[in-house]
């Protein structure tokens, strides 16, 4: 029942991502609002027993969607950026809360998961001490400790998402591949909002690998999140 609606979310991200990447804003601004509400449709249609994963699943979607519509503004105040951060924050707590029941503490998948948290951490710092360095005219003010915070939230999202089953299975893979592109796509956010450290792509082309990576991103971990609590993995 779902399976038209994950189709229509990729179809419609393939288009999202094509225009990002031929400069079409007007294309972007109409395509990039209907991705959230496809894949929260999707994830509602499936035949989920943990009707409270669900629900916090859907609210992650939500506030995924509320920062999409932030950053389409983002141009026109700084203060749309902060709003779109504050609702991606939001998103990977609830992301956090709904992978706590797949956590694995044991001696199981224990290299992937300590190699996980060093590297997190020493791209965390690197990037934080980077910023505060080289950072542009932008990092300052609240930005200069918000962008610390949600470092340290998307580092913990990625840290428990390699922490999903002993690690081998389908729906950990899932999880762990899209939590690592989440975090890929908002460091190419990080590097060209308040550096220029990427300058030498087009703006452009920044745009479109950071959507691709995202879309990418929040279809394998639903779909993972989805497997999980099917017993499908």
């Amino acid at each position: 029942r779902s399976v038209i609606f994950y189709k229509l979310y990729l179809l419609v991200g393939l288009l999202e991502v094509t225009l990002e990447f031929l400069g079409i804003s007007p294309g972007v601004t109409l395509t990039k609002p209907l991705l959230m509400p496809l894949l929260a449709v999707a994830l509602w249609r499936e035949n989920t027993a943990n009707k409270v994963t669900l629900n916090v699943l859907l609210a992650a979607l939500f506030f995924s969607w509320l920062g999409d519509i932030a950053l389409l503004f983002q141009s026109e105040h700084a203060t749309y950026f902060v709003l779109g951060l504050c609702a991606f924050l939001l998103a990977h707590v609830l992301y956090i809360s709904a992978m706590r029941l797949g956590f694995e503490s044991s001696g199981a998948n224990l290299r992937r998961r300590i190699v996980t948290l060093i590297a997190v951490a020493s791209l965390i710092v690197l990037v934080v001490i980077y910023f505060e360095r080289e950072g542009n005219a932008l990092y300052t003010g609240v930005l200069r400790f918000a962008v610390p915070l949600y470092a340290l939230v998307l580092g913990m999202m990625v840290v428990v998402a390699a922490c999903q089953g002993r690690g081998n299975e389908r729906h950990a893979v899932l999880i762990f591949s899209g939590a690592l592109l989440f975090m890929f796509s908002d460091l190419t956010i990080a590097l060209g909002a308040f550096s220029g450290a990427l300058d030498f792509f087009s703006e452009s082309t920044r745009s479109g690998v950071i959507m691709a990576t995202y879309i990418l991103a929040q279809f394998l971990i639903i779909r993972g999140m989805v497997a999980q609590y099917n017993g499908t993995s």
